[in-house]
């Protein structure tokens, strides 16, 4: 059963590296994924050996562990960061691994799963708690991610979607939690403390789980922020719409008076958040105008973020809906998602925070 369990994860994390090599449109994720899965694949491949790797490679298979962490909070932070890009300073992640496959090379390693009576096994026990503390490291990060990405939502989209929100990061993190971090402090526990503790999971197991859903959801996960490589430059009776493309770090206040003047001209002509996907850099495509300097001019000319701004038109425009007796065979859902809302939940309380009342209760108050 062990042996099957393993070659299962091994199947699937080779499945999972030609997968995400072959997907279309690439993306800096991907890469993480591919390397990710590599490593377990190697890692699985291993536990299948009628040998132990140390006797012929005295670092042994163990440290590739160590990056397990470092990996997963890279493609954490390719998804929810604006602009990504890898930075030297950023190879210090890898050092755990580099200083475990040093020592082991010039000590005598023995098997990660060897007997915590031989006298050598002292340095497994280091090891393992280095990979322990490294892995509540990274959750502990990759937590943190998600949860500033969540509260950056509103000034890069006008809804929340599956795609922008990413919940199912939010399950990751749990597994991530629970099937690795319980799994191996319980077994720090039995080895270097001698302690009895039930085997709840084992480690092929949760790998051949992990794997399964990082594939599932990575690839219907959707790019999020694409880069900004060059405007598109829409036209209006010949020009463009936002004028010349700002690009500098700063911009004047005469700037800003004039590319609030063109996108509030721009949002009352062209209605383009009647899309619910409509997005800031969309916006920032149509204006020409880099997507940094649309969010200055949103944030210092019209003191508010992105989100509220689009939903502010949306709820404007579904007040002249309800008002209208030509939308009467509407029911209000319908009204809300003709304005670009995503969901019955999300219009009933932008409606109310913009207006006090819900939007059936404004029906019947204005036609009563």
């Amino acid at each position: 059963m062990y042996t099957s369990i393993t070659l299962v994860g091994l199947v699937q994390a080779l499945f999972g590296m030609l997968l995400f090599i072959s997907k279309r449109p690439r993306h800096v994720s991907f890469v993480f994924l591919v390397v990710w899965f590599g490593i377990i694949a190697v890692f699985l491949g291993a536990l299948l050996l009628p040998f132990e790797v140390v006797t012929h490679f005295k670092p042994g298979i163990f440290p590739v562990l160590l990056l397990f962490g470092p990996l997963l909070y890279f493609y954490l932070q390719s998804l929810t960061i604006e602009d990504f890009r890898l930075k030297p300073r950023q190879l210090l992640h890898l050092l755990p691994l580099l200083l475990v496959s040093l020592h082991r090379s010039v000590t005598p390693a023995v098997p990660i799963t060897s007997s915590s009576e031989n006298p050598l096994y002292v340095y497994n026990k280091v090891y393992y708690a280095i990979l322990i503390l490294s892995l509540f490291y990274y959750w502990l990060s990759g937590l943190k991610l998600v949860l500033k990405h969540r509260k950056n939502i509103r000034l890069h989209f006008s809804n929340y979607t599956r795609a922008n929100s990413m919940s199912w990061l939010a399950l990751v993190l749990s597994l991530f939690l629970v099937l690795f971090m319980v799994d191996f402090t319980r077994f720090f526990f039995h080895k270097v403390w001698q302690l009895e503790v039930p085997s709840l999971f084992l480690l092929p197991v949760n790998l051949t789980i992990f794997v399964f859903i990082m594939v599932f959801f990575g690839i219907n996960q959707s790019v999020i922020y694409t880069p900004e490589e060059g405007a598109i430059r829409p036209e209006t009776n010949g020009a463009p719409l936002g004028g010349k493309k700002y690009t500098g770090s700063s911009i004047t206040g005469e700037e800003i008076e004039k590319v609030t003047q063109a996108m509030l001209a721009y949002l009352t002509e062209a209605k383009p958040y009647l899309n619910p996907e409509y997005s800031l850099q969309q916006m920032a495509s149509d204006l020409n105008i880099s997507r940094h300097k649309l969010s200055q001019v949103i944030n210092s000319g019209q003191n508010k973020n992105f989100f509220k701004l689009v939903n502010e038109y949306r709820i404007r425009e579904a007040k002249k809906m309800l008002l209208n007796p030509a939308y009467d065979h509407y029911s209000i859902l319908g009204i809300g998602y003709a304005c670009g809302f995503n969901s019955k939940s999300s219009f009933n309380r932008l409606f109310k925070e913009e207006t006090g009342c819900t939007p059936s209760e404004f029906k019947q108050e204005i036609r009563s």
